[in-house]
């Protein structure tokens, strides 16, 4: 049972993350573990996913094109 840990960010968007590997998948030459994942911790981040906030700055930036420097 390989363990791992889940960040739950801001956004309301989550990833997973290993944390250890367990016995079977440290033996076996690709690593695969066909036992049951298990979530060891969750993490709650008090800020936006990186796909938010690269989505958030592309759409400021269309945003000033369209609308000229100041968008307020």
């Amino acid at each position: 049972m390989c363990d791992f840990e889940e960040f739950v960010f801001t956004c309301g968007h989550s990833t997973f993350r290993l944390k250890s590997y367990c016995h079977f998948a440290r033996n076996d030459p690709n690593h695969q573990c066909f036992g049951v994942k298990k979530l060891k911790n969750v993490w709650d981040q008090t800020f936006a996913c990186d796909g938010c906030v690269q989505r958030a700055r592309h759409e400021d930036e269309m945003r000033r094109r369209h609308y000229g420097k100041d968008s307020s």
